[in-house]
């Protein structure tokens, strides 16, 4: 079994998805009415609510039309802004107004906390494995503790949307015209080697413009995913990670491999290796930078190398068409082999409200609904792009957009999107169409050979007990690497005052609750 993972904000990866659009098969005809199709021209259609991301903006889109004759229902829309999804959602639940399915952010937290207040059906895993099988494979197949996940004291209440991508590893990608400078043809494999290219791009000019203005390495503040190609290298990730040898849950950054990763870290930042303005710079900063020649090594989840689309693959190359970014591997460390940190495959949960219990047409029909957006082409591709020939023209087996709907803005207002493609670019029978084949190949050779330590996404009580346990683990860290708190001297308090300050407490909660490998 696969080790727990923590969610991370995913709404900028959204735009990665090429834009893509809608419907395989012979025409809009067929979008409307293809296999998978329940319609019964005299049943009256099933009313179904439905909250979701990015609403359209009337209920009469293309997009409904099409899905509201191939299931013979009547959708209701329910409308919440995305920058306020979770305040807005439950205005709307204390209320009394509860739609059908629901669409939630990964957050374990937050479910539990709908159910304690019942506000949601419960969702028995074997039911989900039932009707949605196909899906359910993969869910397998991705990381199976995600169904641990989706319960609340043993019983499941949510369908866990996964992200395919989200585990592929944090690699390092370098600046390639600044490696041929300083003598290297290929990345390097070691943390002894990636400190020569570290001291190399800050001393020996590999902009070549005669000034010391360039740094190997920076930094997003104390966000936990700075320097991840240095903690990987110890095998560690400075916040909650399971040890390989217990299977429990520790604190990457109490344990002695954090303390030694800090202490390379530390030892950098005194040389000047690391840019010192680090702590101040945000992950777009650091994109930015790399971007345009300040620093040369990103330390970055990988797909977002990617040329074409990636949030640093693509500027770097409109900025540097005649340059590379080489991807590399984790760094072997003092201990062996290093390791890549990954978001982990985890996404989303999709729920229904409590009603639902009462009534099981409803319920049924929404299985039916949401196993075709998982798995039947026809059904995904009007649901996330559209209808063919309208919205968007198949080239090489994937749809591209028209441009008058190449706006993410412009595809909700015709009903796709995410909305009801709740599945967009989140099933893997599905990856066919959000990517090139290009992208996918690239996409593959990311995970060849990396061993990843996965965040983690549990929740306890105790966490929120203990509000500024985070805060006393940020401000140590940022103490340790700039070296106002000694690695030797005052990093065994800084353990003993994190595990007094709950974290401790958090842990063995953790531990209670969650069961982790074999």
């Amino acid at each position: 079994m696969k080790g727990f993972r923590r969610t991370q904000a995913v709404a900028a990866l959204l735009a990665l998805a090429l834009p893509l659009a809608a419907c395989s098969g012979n025409g809009k005809e067929e979008a409307a009415s293809s296999a998978g199709s329940s319609a019964a021209s005299s049943d009256k259609p099933i009313e179904i609510s439905w909250l979701s991301f990015n609403p359209p903006e009337n209920d009469s889109t293309p997009v409904q039309q099409a899905l509201e004759k191939k299931f013979n229902v009547k959708f209701k829309n329910v409308r919440v802004e995305r920058a306020n999804y979770d305040e807005q959602m439950n205005i709307k639940f204390s209320s009394g107004e509860v739609a059908d399915l629901i669409y939630l952010d990964f957050s374990p937290q937050r479910l539990e906390t709908l159910v304690n207040q019942g506000i949601l059906a419960e969702l028995p895993e074997d039911e989900i494995r039932g009707k949605m099988p196909e899906y359910a494979g993969t869910i397998d197949q991705a990381d199976p503790t995600l169904w641990d996940y989706s319960k609340v004291n043993g019983k499941g209440y949510g369908i866990p949307v996964i992200w395919p991508i989200g585990d592929l590893p944090f690699l390092p990608g370098y600046n390639g015209d600044w490696l041929k400078k300083i003598g290297y043809d290929a990345p390097p494999t070691t943390l002894d080697q990636f400190e020569d290219v570290l001291r190399k791009f800050r001393n020996d000019d590999p902009d070549g413009n005669g000034q010391k203005d360039t740094y190997g390495l920076s930094g997003q503040g104390t966000d936990a995913r700075s320097f991840s190609v240095v903690f990987g290298a110890f095998g560690v990730r400075p916040d909650y990670m399971v040890d390989e040898k217990t299977k429990q849950v520790v604190y990457g950054l109490t344990t002695e491999q954090g303390r030694e990763a800090l202490k390379v870290i530390n030892r950098w930042y005194k040389e000047d290796l690391i840019d010192p303005e680090f702590v101040t710079k945000t992950a777009n900063d650091y994109h930015d930078d790399f971007v345009n020649g300040i620093v040369g090594v990103r330390d970055w989840m990988s797909y977002q190398f990617e040329p074409r689309v990636g949030i640093v693959g693509a500027p770097f190359y409109a900025k540097n068409p005649n340059n590379k970014i080489v991807v590399g591997k984790p760094l072997a460390g003092p201990n062996g082999p290093g390791k890549a940190y990954s978001y982990g495959s985890q996404n989303a949960f999709i729920a229904m409200g409590k009603q639902v219990e009462k009534d099981p047409a409803k319920k049924a029909k929404l299985y039916e609904i949401l196993n075709a957006l998982a798995t039947d082409d026809s059904t995904y591709l009007t649901a996330v792009y559209g209808i063919e020939g309208e919205h968007y023209q198949m080239q090489d087996g994937v749809p591209i957009m028209k441009p008058e709907y190449a706006n993410e803005n412009a595809k909700y207002k015709i009903g796709a999107g995410t909305f009801y493609g709740v599945f967009g670019t989140k099933s893997k029978l599905m990856e066919k169409y959000d990517y090139t084949q290009d992208t996918l190949k690239f996409i593959d050779s990311l995970r060849d050979g990396v061993q990843t330590i996965d965040s983690l996404a549990v929740y306890v009580p105790a966490m929120t007990e203990y509000p500024d346990l985070g805060k006393l683990a940020s401000e140590s860290y940022l103490k340790f690497v700039r070296g106002e708190l000694n690695l030797d001297a005052d990093f065994d308090k800084f353990v003993q005052d994190w595990n007094d300050a709950g974290g401790k407490e958090i842990l063995r909660q953790i531990n209670e609750k969650y069961t982790f490998g074999s």
